[in-house]
This record gives structure tokens, sequence and C-alpha cells, in this order.
């Protein structure tokens, strides 16, 4: 991507390619495949650890927080690929970023759907700037994987909900793409608030996290906000309304399981380059914030936790 100038994404075997070629460069990156798609292509998850815990059990033992990142559950909206394969050199033999592994363990997948990724198109999204050619947003079967965490109809939501039974991340981001209303902002993301199933964790995305994300993203020029809803369609003047997520979304699941869990969607009339550089900043705010406030987050997580039990299994 970045050899265009960051207007076009590789393909998925240009992705994996590129991916075991910079696991094969330095001993703090493992890749590991979580599942098959129904078309038979594997799901690929990176982990990123300076004390190559590369296990659930060591990753545990080193008592860093971990942070799953997901990139492509709607494949025409694949800008965090792009922007956590920058992350993932910079944090290693790029050494620009070295020193984020000291901060957090992370696990990265590029690309989630797999399978509407290789459905490759100039025309998958025409309301959205970049990049010049993108995968499709349901599975090979015309499921949606975002609306699948609370049914896990779909091999691959089944692959993703047992990578967060077995490694338990501390956070967890989804990142996407709007296809909605027209505004400013160019990187907007949010959560289940403090009013929902998770409020301990809630006030500590809202009090904790949104200040530390946003003054991040401010630094290096862009202009973030919270997601934004349109009361009226391309009318803002008639208001503006929030959302709360149902379970079968990805921070509406993370909600009533206690998993703090960020909804990312870059705004799809941004540039493309505008909109990677961009979650290249967020990933680094996160990783950096996830170490910082290990400890606060930890503690929200625990009190949502105790209150309400563990109520929602696989």
């Amino acid at each position: 991507s970045e050899a265009s100038g960051l207007t076009t994404t590789p393909r998925y075997e240009e992705t994996v390619a590129w991916l075991q070629k910079l696991v094969a460069a330095t001993t703090e990156l493992r890749l590991t495949s979580i599942g098959t798609s129904p078309e038979g292509r594997r799901i690929w998850m990176v982990i990123a650890s300076r004390d190559r815990a590369f296990t659930p059990r060591d990753a545990l033992a080193t008592g860093k927080p971990i942070v799953l990142a997901q990139a492509g559950i709607h494949a025409g909206e694949i800008d965090g690929k792009d922007a956590g394969l920058m992350l993932l050199r910079d944090m290693t033999v790029g050494g620009t970023a070295r020193d984020l592994l000291d901060q957090a363990i992370l696990l990265f997948v590029p690309i989630f759907n797999v399978d509407g990724h290789e459905r490759f198109s100039p025309f998958t999204r025409i309301n959205q700037r970049g990049p010049v050619e993108g995968g499709w947003r349901v599975n090979a079967r015309g499921l949606n994987l975002n609306r699948d965490y609370a049914k896990l109809d779909t091999e691959e939501m089944r692959a993703m909900v047992g990578v967060i039974d077995e490694w338990r991340p501390h956070l967890y981001l989804d990142l996407h793409v709007t296809d909605g209303a027209d505004y400013q902002a160019d990187i907007t993301y949010g959560f289940n608030g403090p009013a929902h199933f998770s409020p301990a964790i809630g006030t500590w995305l809202q009090e904790v996290a949104t200040p530390a994300i946003d003054a991040d993203l401010r630094a290096m020029g862009h202009h973030p906000s919270g997601l934004m809803q349109f009361v009226a369609e391309g009318d803002p003047v008639k208001g503006v309304h929030g959302w709360w997520a149902e379970p079968r979304f990805s921070n509406g699941y993370g909600d009533v399981r206690h998993l703090p869990t960020i909804l990312l969607e870059n705004h799809s009339l941004k540039p493309y380059r505008q909109r990677v550089l961009g979650t290249r900043v967020f990933l680094e705010s996160v990783l950096r914030l996830a170490g910082r406030e290990r400890a606060s987050l930890t503690k929200a997580t625990a009190v949502d936790a105790a209150a309400r039990g563990r109520f929602v299994r696989r």
C-alpha cells in the first residue's frame, strides 16, 4: 500500500506473503492460523511480543495487557489492515516504535473476512474514497460477520470468539469505515457507555481512553470524534443521536461479556491515505494507553465481572 502512496491495498496472498517475510525477519512476531473460511482460506493472526509470549499462558505470565485488533470484518473497509501492517513493521524491524513492545502484547488479525476480501472490485463501495480496489462486506455465504457475535452461525466468527475465549484480551478493537453521514471528523470511534451492561468499563472508555486517544490523533493532524448518526439523513441541523450496540455487534458483544471494546469508524469520504495513517495513530495510541493504564483497566473489568458474573458463553 505504501508503494502506491497509500491508494491501493494488497490482495490476500500478497498480504500473507509479506507477513511471512516480516515474521521470518524477527523473533518478536509469530504468525498463526485461527481458523478456515467457507472457501478454504486460512484466517491469520499475528502475535507481537517482546517476551516471545506466543501462547495465552505465556502472555498472561508477562503481566502485560493483551490488545486484540481485527481488520476487515467488512472486507471493503480495509484501512485497519494496511495500518496494522505498518505498525507491525515499525514495532520490530522498522525500529521506529519498538517501545510499544514494552507496553502490551498485540494480537492482530489483518483480514477477518478473508473470502469477502477476495471479491475484489473497484466498485465495492462507490461512496468510499479508496482504496482503488477492495473486497466485499459479507462473507462467501452472504452473511455479515458483524451481526453474528450472538448467533455464531459462521466459521469465521466461531474462530474469533475462540481467540477471545482462549486469550482473554484486555482490549478489543474492531476497525471499520463508515458508509453514512458526512462531517468534518476523519477518525471516529465509539463503545457502549456507562449506562449499559458494563458501566465501569464504559466509564473507563469514556473518561480515561477517549481523552488520551483524541489527544494523540489531534497531535498528528487528525480530527477525532465519537460515532455520529444524523436524526435526518444528510441534515445535521436536525440533530445527532448516539447508538447503543446490541450483542450481535462487536462492541455490543464486548459490553455483555465485560470485554472493553472500541469500534473504529473512519470517515469514508476522507482519502484512503488519511484514513490509514489515522488508524496507525489510533492503534499506537491504544497500545500505549493499555500499558500505561493497565491497572485501572483491569480494575474496571473486574468490577463489572463481579457485579454481573459471566453470563455470556460460547
